[in-house]
C-alpha cells in the first residue's frame, strides 16, 4: 500500500516475511525516492510471531484508506487440511485457530488497523476493537477471521470490506455447516466469528477429536473460548455475520456465484463523481456497488450496496479470465486488474488489465483482406474490406489510397515492386480506422505443404512421429532442404480466446505481422543471421534487450555484415522489447528449436509430470493440449522484389481433451474443482456447448467421458459433428456423482475417417447443472 501523499513522501507499506526471521511476520514503511524502493529506509512499524512448522494463512493484505489509515490482515496460521481448526489436544495447536483468530492478545486470523506517523512509528486510531491492553491488543479492527485476502474501504461511508477464504469442511465429514467463503462488512470494529462461526453466523460443533463427534454448538451471542492454548478474552465479543456467503455448491441464496472451488476476494466499492475529468469512467449505474471477485471461478460481480442482501450480479460474464487476483480503481474511474494466469505458477500468461467504459460514438473496425499478396506481373489482386464493422451499426464509407470509394476493388500490377495498399474506414461521425497491406510484385510467395502427419491427427506421449514437407518455389527449380525449417510447439490450449487468437508469444505474433521473417528465419543465415544465431550471440549480455530493440527501430548494419536491416518505425519500443524477448528465449527454450530438412522425425512431448510433494488437487494440470508443426521456407527473391516467407501450420492433439480447453465455448463455465473432482471442470447448463476443432477421427472412434450430473437431476452430453445443430455421433447419459465422484463413461462415436470438428451439447433439464472433465479419443 502507498501512503495518500506518496507523490510529496515517498512512503510505502509491506507486509512481508523477512528473511533474516522466518518466523515473523512485519509491517515496514520504506521511502521510494526517483522510483527506487531503497532497503536501507525501511521504518519497522509492526512484528508477530508465527508457528513456521506449517507455513500457512499467514499472507494477506494492506490497504490504505483516503484518511491515512493503514489495513493490515493475515490468516490465522492454522493447517489448510479438511476439517475444523479447534483441535484442543497436545501436541495440535496447528490445528487450534481459536489460539489465534480467536485470541484477542494474538495478531494473527485479524485486520490490525493503524495510522503511521509521518515522523516514523504509529498510532492507534479511535474505534479499534479493543481500548484496554488486559482486553486485547489495540492494533486489533476484526478478530474471527481465517484468510483475509483482499480488502478495500468505501471512502463515503468508511466501511472496511474483505474478502475471507474459508475452510474445507467437505461433506464427506460429516460435520456441518460446510465450509464458505465470505465477503464481509465492517463499518464499526467486530468479532466475525472463525473459528466459532461462519457465514450467516451457522455455529460449528465443539468437537470430541478422541471419540470423533460433535458434543455442543456455540453460540453467536456469547462466544466462548476455552481452548488452553488461548492468552486472551475466555468471552470473546459478539459474533458478527457475513455479508455475502457462499460453499462449494450452489448458493440458493447467491446463486450467481456458482459451484466449485473457492478463492474470494474483495474489490473496490464504485462511487460515482460526475465531476471527474475522464472520458472512461465507469457508468453511474455501478454507483455504490462493491466489486467482488473469484480466483478459483473465475469471475467479477458486483454487489449492489444500496439494496439489501445485497443483490450480486454478474459483472461481464462473457470474457475469459485469466484468474484475477488484485483489483483497484484508477483517479480515472476505470477499473484496474492484475490477472494471476491460468496456472498455479510458473505463469507467462500473466497481466494486468484496464476495464473502460467508452461512452458516445465508437470507431468502425477495419478488416482488410487481400486473395494475393505476392506474385509475378501482371498480377491481379482483390481486395476485400467487407468484414469491417461499426460497434454503433453505423453504415459505413471507405477510401483507398488511389480514390476509389467502394469496399472492394481489383486491381492490376503490370510491374515489378513493393506496392503498399492503404484503405481508411469512415463512420457518418467522422470516427475512422485504418488499415494497410503491401503487395509484392516480381515474386511468387513459396507454398509450404505438410504431406504427413494427417492435420488434427492424435498423438501419444513420447511417440515418434515421422514428417514430410514439400515445397513449391515458382523461381527455384530444386529446393535446398537446408532452408527448409520445422518448428513444434506445445500448448495446454489452442486459443487464447474464441476469437482464434494465438496463444504465442506476444513478441512472435508481432514479428508475424511484421517483415521481419521476409529476411531472417528461426535457424539458418537468409538475409540477414538467424534467430538462434542472435540468441547465442547476446545469451549473457544483461543490456542486450534495450539495444537490439532500438536497432529494430532504427535499424543499423556492421554486425552480421554489410546488408542494412531497415528500420521499423511502426512499432512502438515496448512492442520492440517483446520481438527481442521472444528472439533471445530461444536459447533457453530448447523444445522449440527449429529443426531444418523436407523429412524427418521428431519426438512429441514427455507427458509433464506433476508434483507429488504438492496438496492433493495442486498438482499442475498440463496433461492435456495440442502440439502444433509450422514449416516455413524463405526464397532469395526476384525480379526486384524481397524475399518472400511461406509458412503452413498443423495442429496434432493429446488425446485427452479438457473441457476447460476448449476452441470455441458457448455458455460454460469452468471452475477449479467440483463436488470431489480435481482439476478444472466445465459446468454446462442445458443447450451449452464446446467445440473442439479440426479432430481426425477414426471410424467408429472409441472415447472415454469423465462426467457427472452436479446437481440431483439426469442428463446427456451429445457428441455431433461441426456445430450444436451438427450430425449426432453419441448420447452419452450422466447422473449425479454420489460417492463415486465422476464416473468414466465408455461409448463410441458413429463416424468416419474424417477430420471435423466435435462438438459436445449438454442437454437436461433447466435447473440442472452437467460437470465434464474431459474427453478422451482412444486408439
Amino acid at each position: 500500500a502507498v501512503s495518500q501523499n506518496f507523490l510529496d513522501n515517498g512512503h510505502l507499506f509491506a507486509l512481508y516475511c523477512p528473511e533474516a526471521k522466518n518466523d515473523t511476520m512485519r509491517v515496514s514503511r520504506f521511502t521510494v525516492k526517483s522510483d527506487v524502493m531503497n532497503l536501507a529506509s525501511e521504518d519497522i512499524l509492526l512484528e508477530w510471531a508465527y508457528d513456521n512448522e506449517h507455513i500457512y494463512h499467514m499472507g494477506g493484505a494492506v490497504f490504505m484508506d483516503k484518511i491515512g489509515q493503514l489495513y493490515i490482515g493475515n490468516g490465522d496460521n492454522c493447517h489448510w487440511m479438511p476439517g475444523l481448526p479447534v483441535d484442543l489436544r497436545p501436541g495440535r495447536k496447528n490445528w487450534d485457530a481459536l489460539r489465534s483468530a480467536g485470541n484477542s492478545q494474538d495478531l494473527r486470523g485479524k485486520i490490525l488497523r493503524i495510522y503511521p506517523k509521518e515522523e516514523g512509528g504509529y498510532a492507534i486510531p479511535e474505534g479499534n476493537l479493543f481500548t484496554a491492553s488486559k482486553r486485547g491488543r489495540a492494533e486489533i479492527y476484526a478478530m474471527g477471521v481465517r484468510n483475509p485476502f483482499r480488502m478495500t474501504v468505501d471512502d463515503v461511508t468508511g466501511t472496511l470490506y474483505f474478502g475471507d477464504v474459508g475452510p474445507n469442511v467437505f461433506p464427506e465429514l460429516k460435520i456441518t455447516p460446510f465450509g464458505y467463503d465470505e465477503i464481509n462488512a465492517a463499518p464499526k470494529a467486530g468479532n466475525f466469528g472463525w473459528p466459532l462461526f461462519i457465514g450467516p453466523n451457522e455455529p460449528y460443533p465443539v468437537y470430541d477429536f478422541e471419540r470423533n463427534k460433535p458434543v455442543r454448538t456455540y453460540k453467536p451471542g456469547s462466544p466462548k473460548n476455552t481452548s488452553p492454548n488461548n492468552t486472551g478474552l475466555k468471552t470473546l465479543p459478539p459474533a458478527k455475520p457475513s455479508l455475502i456467503w457462499y460453499g462449494n455448491n450452489v448458493s440458493e441464496r447467491f446463486p450467481s456465484l456458482g459451484s466449485g472451488g473457492r478463492s474470494i476476494m474483495a474489490g473496490p466499492v464504485y462511487r460515482w463523481n460526475a465531476e471527474i475529468n475522464s472520458k472512461i469512467h465507469l457508468p453511474k449505474e455501478f454507483d455504490g456497488h462493491l466489486f467482488i471477485y473469484e480466483w478459483m471461478r473465475n469471475w467479477i460481480q458486483t454487489a449492489d450496496l444500496n439494496t439489501s442482501g445485497p443483490v450480486v450480479k454478474p459483472f461481464l460474464p462473457d470474457w475469459n479470465l485469466r484468474r484475477p487476483i488484485d483489483m483497484k480503481l484508477g483517479p480515472d474511474g476505470a477499473l484496474y486488474m492484475i490477472e494471476y494466469g491460468d496456472r498455479w505458477w510458473e505463469n507467462s500468461d500473466s497481466r494486468i488489465s484496464r476495464i473502460i467504459y467508452r461512452r458516445g460514438n465508437r470507431a468502425p473496425i477495419v478488416s482488410l483482406k487481400a486473395d494475393i499478396t505476392a506474385g509475378r506481373p501482371p498480377l491481379k489482386v482483390i481486395l476485400d474490406a467487407r468484414d469491417s464493422n461499426d460497434p454503433d451499426g453505423d453504415n459505413l464509407s471507405y477510401i483507398w489510397h488511389n480514390g476509389v470509394s467502394a469496399p472492394v476493388q481489383e486491381l492490376h500490377f503490370n510491374n515489378a515492386g513493393t506496392y503498399e495498399i492503404t484503405l481508411r474506414v469512415t463512420d457518418p461521425s467522422g470516427a475512422s480506422n485504418y488499415d494497410a497491406k503491401t503487395i509484392y510484385v516480381g515474386n511468387d510467395r513459396p507454398v509450404v505443404v505438410f504431406k504427413s502427419p494427417a492435420q488434427g491427427s492424435f498423438f501419444d506421449w513420447g511417440m515418434k512421429i515421422d514428417y514430410e514437407i514439400e515445397v513449391q518455389d515458382a523461381e527455384t527449380e530444386k529446393i535446398d532442404p537446408e532452408l527448409v525449417s520445422m518448428q513444434t510447439e506445445f500448448r495446454n490450449r489452442r486459443y487464447l480466446t474464441d476469437v482464434d487468437q494465438e496463444t504465442t508469444s506476444p513478441g512472435l505474433q508481432l514479428m508475424r505481422k511484421s517483415t521481419c521473417f521476409a529476411c531472417h528465419i528461426s535457424d539458418a543465415i537468409s538475409a540477414g543471421p538467424s534467430y538462434q544465431m542472435v540468441a547465442n550471440k547476446y545469451e549473457n549480455d544483461s543490456k542486450a534487450v534495450e539495444r537490439l530493440a532500438n536497432k529494430v527501430l532504427n535499424g543499423g548494419s556492421g554486425v552480421w555484415g554489410k546488408q542494412p536491416m531497415p528500420p521499423h518505425p511502426q512499432h512502438s519500443i515496448a512492442q520492440a522489447r517483446l520481438m527481442i524477448d521472444w528472439i533471445l528465449s530461444l536459447n533457453s527454450n530448447a523444445a522449440n528449436t527449429p529443426v531444418r530438412g523436407t523429412k524427418g522425425t521428431i519426438t512429441a512431448p514427455i507427458r509433464p509430470k506433476t508434483t507429488s510433494s504438492l496438496p492433493e488437487g495442486f498438482q499442475l494440470r498440463v496433461n492435456e493440449g495440442v502440439l502444433f508443426l509450422t514449416a516455413g521456407y524463405t526464397d532469395a527473391g526476384a525480379n526486384g522484389a524481397p524475399s518472400l516467407r511461406g509458412e503452413s501450420s498443423i495442429i496434432l492433439h493429446s488425446r485427452r481433451k479438457k473441457a476447460a480447453l476448449y476452441d470455441i465455448n458457448h455458455g460454460m463455465q469452468y471452475v477449479e474443482h467440483a463436488d470431489g473432482e480435481k482439476g478444472i471442470i466445465g459446468h454446462f447448463e442445458n443447450g451449452d456447448f464446446i467445440v473442439f476443432r479440426d479432430l481426425k477421427l477414426s471410424k467408429n472412434q472409441n472415447i472415454l467421458v469423465r462426467a457427472s450430473s452436479l446437481t440431483k437431476g439426469n442428463g446427456y452430453f451429445e457428441i455431433r459433428q461441426g456445430s450444436s445443430k451438427g450430425n449426432l455421433l453419441a448420447s452419452i447419459k450422466v447422473t449425479p456423482a454420489g460417492e463415486d465422484e465422476f464416473p468414466e463413461i465408455a461409448a463410441k462415436l458413429q463416424s468416419g475417417n474424417v477430420l471435423m470438428d466435435v462438438c459436445i451439447v449438454a442437454r437436461t433439464t433447466a435447473e440442472n447443472v452437467l460437470g465434464l472433465n474431459w474427453i478422451e479419443f482412444q486408439k
